[in-house]
């Protein structure tokens, strides 16, 4: 096992300690919500059953296990997730399972919305100057034209 995962949002996971870790903050989970939370990231933005989770969480006992157990579980990670400031990243689908949404860095998102603006002004300020352009060559063309 790797020492920490990082999580997003300056947030790490210690699976040797079990601890999720946020600057300051030190919040000890226990062994299965860690192995929960280990499967979640490494199946980022997949859907994963119930079953499946179950399975991968309780290995050998999978089958004295149901549902209540799981989300359970579910609950208890999301909380200890809030509680280092990780929100809304494990998604619940309704019958089927669950499914992991990693945490999508500030930094990463703004360039790319402002990429898509800029490409817009430019072609606005592309379009107004052939414009102007035209407007121009029209303007000298009806001058000439008149003397």
């Amino acid at each position: 096992m790797s020492e920490e995962i990082y999580l997003g949002n300056n947030i790490y996971l210690s699976e040797e300690r079990n601890h999720l870790v946020n600057g300051n903050i030190t919040l000890t989970i226990s062994e299965k919500e860690k192995r929960l939370l280990s499967y979640f990231l490494r199946h980022p933005e997949t859907e994963l059953t119930k079953s499946n989770l179950i399975a991968a969480i309780w290995e050998n006992r999978a089958a004295t296990i149901d549902d209540a157990n799981l989300t359970q579980l579910v609950y208890k990670i999301r909380r200890d997730l809030a509680a280092v400031n990780l929100r809304n990243c494990i998604k619940t689908i309704p019958g089927k399972g669950y499914i992991y949404i990693p945490e999508q860095p500030q930094a990463e998102q703004k360039p790319a919305l402002s990429a898509i603006s800029n490409k817009k002004e430019y072609l606005v300020c592309s379009v107004l100057t052939a414009v102007a352009v035209a407007m121009t060559f029209c303007t000298l063309l009806f001058l000439f034209w008149r003397s």
